[in-house]
């Protein structure tokens, strides 16, 4: 008994001795002496994952939890390296203890390189080389088991699931965004499809007036002729000359939007671009465009369908003249046989705004557009190339921001025995 009443007798000099240690050092011995600090911790770290809305973003997730790991672990150095998917910038975010002298850096393998000891674990998130970091110059402060050890642990597993979670918001929202501008695109596109078909019936009823007009200028012009009225006879003879310029022009038109049935044969590609040109001709008026061209003296013909490789005119004829509606500008068109292969090369350039860098690589997608007057739906470009690779050809491109913009057709030779006259 009297063995046992001074080991009592001691007990509470023991308990003062650990209130002397707790009061010299609150803030470091407090998470280790508290056995409901780690439960404590979790419940923390629960409640904000369940926070995370679907506009919470890869930033503020990472402030808020070492928010909350800080103020548990208020003596120890704690950071993340959250690598993003969208972008290639790392998200770093740290939070060291007040007063100390731990300085941080913005190596991802260590954030605080002039640590005592740092700790790295790692984030299971959709990246996988995310990283979170705990440091201090107390190494028994970070030791495996320890409650700084053990909660930053459970914080970069909560760190991961919180962060999958914010991506697939992400690509959520992104998907429906996708959605919403392709949706969009397809009712423009059904639109203008729609129109399309009118304005081909229309033109199509215009061709029995249009019939009449030239055959009866034609015989008021002879005969003004026959009664020596050559005034009238020159009149008539400019109305035959109008009409005339119309009816081709509306057959052709009729010809272009009719679907493409035609066998690939010999095609004169200058034809085809002249063709092409009638068709822009409103398009260049109204944004001031000057054509040049440059044409050689004789070009064989290709092997193609004439109505599609129009439409790869008008597309680019149509694209430059926006691109210069600002100031106007010079459309130049060069055409030639290539010397070292059985090829014809056509370079359309213009002088307009020129693509960003930026947008350049996407200027072949369908649906993708720089036009934000509502002018385009983003499929101009895509079917030219669907068009020219069809036809065994090759389309280059190549712009400069603020000087214009060039695009280059490369088109097979019709072979000599299927090269026949019309």
């Amino acid at each position: 008994m009297k063995t046992r009443n001074p080991g009592k007798r001691r007990a509470p000099a023991k308990e003062g001795g650990s209130q002397r240690r707790r009061d010299s050092g609150p803030s470091k011995s407090a998470p280790a002496s508290e056995p409901n600090t780690l439960q404590r911790g979790l419940e923390e770290l629960f409640s904000l994952s369940l926070s995370v809305t679907h506009d919470t973003t890869v930033s503020a997730v990472a402030s808020q939890c070492l928010d909350v790991l800080s103020k548990l672990l208020p003596f120890i150095a704690i950071g993340a390296c959250l690598v993003r998917s969208d972008t290639n910038e790392p998200v770093v975010e740290t939070r060291l203890p007040a007063g100390s002298r731990v300085a941080e850096g913005r190596d991802p393998t260590r954030l605080f390189p002039q640590a005592g000891a740092e700790r790295v674990f790692p984030i299971e998130d959709d990246t996988g080389g995310s990283t979170l970091h705990i440091a201090s110059d107390d190494p028994s402060d970070i030791a495996p088991g320890s409650a700084g050890s053990q909660l930053a642990e459970r914080m970069a597993r909560l760190l991961g699931v919180t962060l999958r979670r914010v991506e697939a918001y992400r690509r959520a929202r992104d998907s429906r965004a996708e959605f919403e501008r392709l949706q969009a695109h397809v009712i423009q596109a059904e639109k203008l499809a729609s129109l399309g078909q009118i304005v081909a019936g229309v033109v199509h009823e215009l061709n029995n007036p249009l019939t009449s007009i030239v055959a009866y200028s034609d015989y008021l012009k002879k005969k003004a002729l026959a009664n020596g009225e050559a005034g009238d006879a020159e009149r008539l003879h400019r109305i035959s000359e109008a009409a005339e310029r119309i009816l081709r022009f509306s057959r052709d038109l009729v010809a272009y939007s009719r679907p493409a049935t035609d066998i690939p044969g010999p095609v004169q590609l200058e034809d085809v671009v002249e063709k092409a040109l009638v068709f822009c001709e409103h398009e260049f008026t109204q944004n001031r465009v000057q054509l040049e061209r440059e044409y050689d003296a004789f070009i064989p013909p290709i092997t193609g369908v004439s109505g599609q490789l129009t439409q790869v005119f008008v597309n680019l004829f149509t694209n430059a003249a926006h691109a210069m509606s600002r100031s106007g500008g010079r459309l130049r068109i060069v055409m030639h046989k290539q010397p070292t292969a059985a090829s014809v090369v056509a370079k359309v350039s213009d002088e307009g705004v020129g693509i960003a860098p930026d947008d350049f690589a996407r200027i072949f997608e369908p649906f993708f557009t720089t036009k934000s007057d509502g002018r385009g739906a983003g499929l101009g470009l895509s079917i030219v190339k669907d068009i020219v690779a069809a036809h065994g050809g090759d389309l280059h491109a190549s712009s400069t921001p603020g000087e214009g913009s060039v695009f280059t057709i490369t088109l097979p030779l019709t072979p000599p025995s299927a090269n026949t006259d019309p």
